[in-house]
């Protein structure tokens, strides 16, 4: 019986995983959840990931966000739009900050989720920090490995210092689409372990 219920809930895991790589593709591929600008897309691509990482586990949030970052160095390789984008062609920019979305979502969760475990709020409060600092993580996660490894080159594309185009990009758009997110994830979280903790009664 054990053996029997572990399977079940491997094949529901893998099938939710997979819902979920579906989504982060649609995501990626229309203006859903990708805008094109001329400097650099905004995205909400990740949230897939981010969701994942809450609900399912870490191993099934890896799985998602490599699946976003696969979809961002091949938009940057075959229909670059943005004058940063051939740099996405680079895993260390396009996949390695998105690998990095659900390591610390599921642990910011977890570790919030535990130190509230007495308040009532304790979930909502875990959920919108954990996604908050999911949504940051991919934010300075990309623009980090940017400046790092490509400093000299935006500053001969774009004619300006890679730092003053980062931080001005940041500035403008982080704290809405981080309030967005949060905004986005929370209820989604919410009924997705309400769905199944009424299934597994």
């Amino acid at each position: 019986m054990t053996t029997f219920s572990k399977g079940k809930i491997s094949t529901k895991s893998l099938a939710a995983t997979g819902m979920m790589i579906a989504l982060t593709l649609v995501l990626a591929f229309t203006p859903i959840g990708m805008i094109r600008l001329p400097i650099i897309s905004i995205t909400i691509a990740h949230v897939p990931a981010i969701i994942t990482a809450m609900v399912l586990g870490l191993p099934e949030g890896l799985i998602v966000a490599l699946s976003f970052g696969c979809a961002s160095l091949f938009l940057a390789a075959t229909s670059p739009s943005s004058i940063l984008d051939p740099f996405f062609v680079n895993p260390l920019v396009s996949i390695l900050p998105r690998v990095l979305i659900p390591v610390t979502t599921y642990f910011v969760y977890h570790g919030l989720c535990n130190a509230f475990k007495k308040s009532k709020h304790s979930e909502t409060i875990s959920i919108l920090i954990a996604s908050a600092i999911g949504n940051l993580t991919n934010t300075f996660g990309v623009y980090t490995m940017l400046y790092l490894l490509y400093a000299k080159e935006i500053l001969e594309k774009s004619g300006k210092p890679a730092l003053t185009l980062i931080i001005g990009a940041i500035s403008t758009t982080t704290l809405y689409k981080c309030i967005g997110i949060m905004v986005i994830v929370l209820p989604i979280v919410k009924a997705i372990k309400k769905f199944s903790s009424n299934g597994n009664k």
